[in-house]
C-alpha cells in the first residue's frame, strides 16, 4: 500500500509567514539529501558515507536559538549534521558540493543529531496499555502507540493497535497475518505465549530514495489484549490516562508528550516542522522522509530513545491531542511522522 500525503507539509498554517528565500534553500538541501539516498549502493551506511554532504542529515524549517546567527525564536533554515562541523565549512558544503546557491546569503542553525536511527514500559499486561512494548515476533521491539478502528467495513469493526512499520512489519519484512507480541522480542515477548494481535496492514518504507511520509502500521488484536488507556510506571505502581481522539497539527514551540517503552513519560518541545533528511534503517540502509517534525528534549532528559518508536506524541496541556507518531530519533532530537499523515496512509481513526 503505497501512500502520498494530500497536504503539501511547506503550506501548513504552522509555518506560514517564512521567506520564499528559505523556503527555496530548504527545498533544494532536501532535494539534494534525496539523490544522495538514491544514488548510493544499497546495504548499511560505511564511514565514508557521512562525510562531505553525507554529514548533513536532514533540513527543516525550525527556530533561531539552536546555532548560527539566528535570533531566538526566527524562523530559520534548520540543518541536522552527523558530526559537528564550522558554519562556513558547512555552507560551503550546502552551496558548492549540493550546488544550493539559495543559502549562500541566509542565516543557518545548525543541530548536531548525529546518525538517525528508528527508535521500550517493558512488562507484559493484559489488557495491554498504548505506551507499552510490543512488536514482531521475529525479532522487533518498540511501542504501542494508540487504538483505532478503520474507516470503512470490515475493518471498521477490527480494534487496531497502531505503531511503526520497522515494529510491527520489520522494516517490509513481515506479512499480514503475522504474530504480533507483547511485550516485544527483546522484552522476552514470544508467540504464541504473548500473541496480542495479527499484523493487518502497513505503508511499505521505500529504500531507493523515493520519499517516505510515514513508517506505521496496524494490527489487528485478539480479544481483551489491549486497552485504548496510555500508561506509564510510578513508584505506586502503572498509571493510566487517556489523550484526545483528535488530531492536531504541531506547532512550532508547542510542549508535547510521549509514553513509550524505553523512557517512558517524557515532555519536549517542538523544535521544527517540515523536515527533510535521511532515516538511517541499519542492514537495510538509508530511507529519504520529508515533511516531519522534529521534537527537542526539554531539560537532560532525554525525549525518547531506542524502544520508544511507535509512541504517539500529544500536546502536553489540558486537551492532550495527539500530533504525530514517534518514529526515529539522534542526539537530543526526536522525529515523528504528522498524526494526519498516519490517520490518512492506514485508513483509520483513533479511539483513545
Amino acid at each position: 500500500m503505497e501512500f502520498s500525503p494530500s497536504v503539501d507539509p511547506m503550506a501548513m498554517s504552522a509555518i506560514q509567514g517564512v521567506s520564499s528565500a528559505v523556503i527555496d534553500a530548504k527545498e533544494g538541501i532536501a532535494e539534494a539529501i534525496q539523490r544522495g539516498v538514491r544514488d548510493r549502493r544499497p546495504g548499511p551506511m560505511a564511514t565514508e558515507d557521512l562525510q562531505g554532504a553525507g554529514n548533513i542529515q536532514g533540513v527543516a524549517i525550525g527556530r533561531g536559538g539552536a546555532g548560527g546567527s539566528v535570533p531566538p525564536g526566527s524562523p530559520a533554515l534548520t540543518v541536522y549534521v552527523a558530526e559537528s562541523t564550522g558554519p562556513d565549512e558547512l555552507r560551503s558544503v550546502i552551496v558548492d558540493a549540493m550546488r544550493v546557491r539559495a543559502a549562500a546569503d541566509l542565516p543557518i542553525a545548525v543541530v548536531r543529531s548525529g546518525v538517525i536511527r528508528p527508535l521500550s514500559n517493558t512488562a507484559r499486561l493484559r489488557p495491554a496499555p498504548c505506551g507499552y512494548s510490543a512488536g514482531h515476533t521475529d525479532d522487533t521491539t518498540g511501542t504501542i502507540g494508540f487504538l483505532a478502528t478503520g474507516m470503512s467495513a470490515p475493518r471498521d469493526s477490527r480494534l487496531l493497535s497502531v505503531s511503526n512499520n520497522h515494529v510491527y512489519a520489520n522494516s517490509n519484512d513481515a506479512k499480514a497475518g503475522d504474530c504480533l507480541c507483547q511485550p516485544g522480542y527483546v522484552d522476552g515477548g514470544s508467540c504464541p505465549d504473548d500473541k496480542m494481535a495479527l499484523l493487518e496492514r502497513f505503508v511499505p518504507l521505500k529504500y531507493d530514495g523515493s520519499p517516505n511520509h510515514v513508517d506505521c502500521a496496524t494490527g489487528w488484536c485478539l480479544q481483551g489484549t489491549a486497552t485504548p488507556e496510555l500508561a506509564y510506571h510510578t513508584n505506586t505502581g502503572v498509571t493510566y490516562f487517556r489523550i484526545n481522539s483528535q488530531p492536531k497539527d504541531a506547532v512550532q514551540g508547542t510542549i508535547v508528550g510521549k509514553t513509550g517503552r524505553t523512557t517512558q513519560l517524557t515532555e519536549g518541545i517542538v523544535q521544527a516542522l517540515g523536515w527533510s533528511g535521511t532515516i538511517n534503517y541499519d542492514s537495510h540502509g538509508p530511507a529519504f522522509f520529508t515533511g516531519q517534525i522534529v521534537v527537542e528534549k526539554m531539560g537532560d532528559r532525554d525525549f525518547s530513545q531506542r524502544g520508544d518508536s511507535g509512541s504517539v506524541i500529544w500536546t502536553w496541556d489540558s486537551h492532550l491531542n495527539p500530533v504525530g507518531l514517534l518514529f526515529a530519533g539522534g542526539i537530543g532530537v526526536t522525529f515523528a511522522n504528522p498524526i494526519s499523515w498516519v490517520l490518512q496512509a492506514l485508513d483509520i481513526r483513533p479511539i483513545t
